[in-house]
C-alpha cells in the first residue's frame, strides 16, 4: 500500500498536468490552433487515470489510518484530487467552445479578448500557486488564491454585463456572445475549484 507522502507526490503531478492543460487551452484560443486539442485530450486522459488511482489509494489509506487527524487529512487530499480532475473537465469544456469559435469563424472584440485574458491569467496564477504548494509540500503557499476570491467573482459579473451590452450594441453576434459567456463561466468554475483546493490545503498544515 502507498503511504501518504508517495500519494502527495502524485497529486502534485496531477496539479502540474492540470496547469499545463489550462495553458494549452488558452494557447488554442489565442492561436486558433485546433492541433492543440490532441495534447489537451492526452493530458485529460492522464488526469483521469491519476484521479482513479489516487482516489483508490486514498480510500485505502483512510481505512487503515488509526488516528482521526490522519483520516481527516486523507479526506482533504481526496477532495483535492477530485477538484483537480474537475479543472481538467472544464479545460475540455472551454476547448470545445474554442473549437466552435474557430469552425464558425466567430470573432471576439478586442475588449472581450482583453477581459478573457485577464480572467485566464488570474486563474493560471492560482493554479500555478497550487501546483507549487503541492510540489514543495508547503500548503501555506496558497494564501494568495483565497485573497483573490471576491475580486474574481466581481470581475466575472462585470465582464458579463459588459459583453451583454456589446451584444445589444451589435458589436458581437449572439452565438459569439454565447461562446464568450460560456468561457467566462467555465473560467470562474476553474477558479472556484482552485479556491476549494487552496482551502483544503490550508487545513492540512
Amino acid at each position: 500500500m502507498q503511504d501518504l507522502e508517495s500519494v502527495k507526490i502524485k497529486i502534485a503531478e496531477m496539479a502540474r498536468q492540470a496547469l499545463e492543460m489550462w495553458k494549452l487551452t488558452h494557447e488554442a484560443f489565442m492561436e486558433h490552433d485546433l492541433d492543440i486539442l490532441a495534447d489537451v485530450l492526452a493530458k485529460e486522459n492522464i488526469l483521469n487515470q491519476l484521479e482513479k488511482e489516487l482516489t483508490a489509494q486514498l480510500i485505502e489509506l483512510g481505512r487503515c489510518s488509526a488516528q482521526k487527524s490522519e483520516r481527516e487529512k486523507v479526506t482533504r487530499y481526496a477532495d483535492i484530487v477530485a477538484d483537480i480532475e474537475l479543472v481538467g473537465d472544464y479545460c475540455k469544456d472551454i476547448l470545445e467552445r474554442v473549437e466552435i469559435k474557430i469552425q464558425e469563424k466567430l470573432l471576439f472584440s478586442d475588449d472581450a479578448v482583453s477581459e478573457y485574458n485577464e480572467l485566464y491569467k488570474k486563474t493560471e496564477e492560482a493554479l500555478a500557486e497550487i501546483a507549487a504548494a503541492l510540489d514543495a509540500d508547503k500548503p501555506g503557499l496558497v494564501k494568495e488564491v483565497i485573497k483573490e476570491e471576491e475580486h474574481i467573482d466581481k470581475l466575472v459579473d462585470k465582464y458579463r454585463q459588459y459583453h451583454n451590452q456589446r451584444l445589444i450594441e451589435g458589436i458581437c453576434s449572439p452565438l459569439g456572445c454565447n461562446m464568450f459567456l460560456n468561457m467566462l463561466d467555465f473560467t470562474a468554475a476553474v477558479y472556484y475549484h482552485a479556491k476549494k483546493i487552496a482551502r483544503n490545503l490550508l487545513k492540512v498544515k
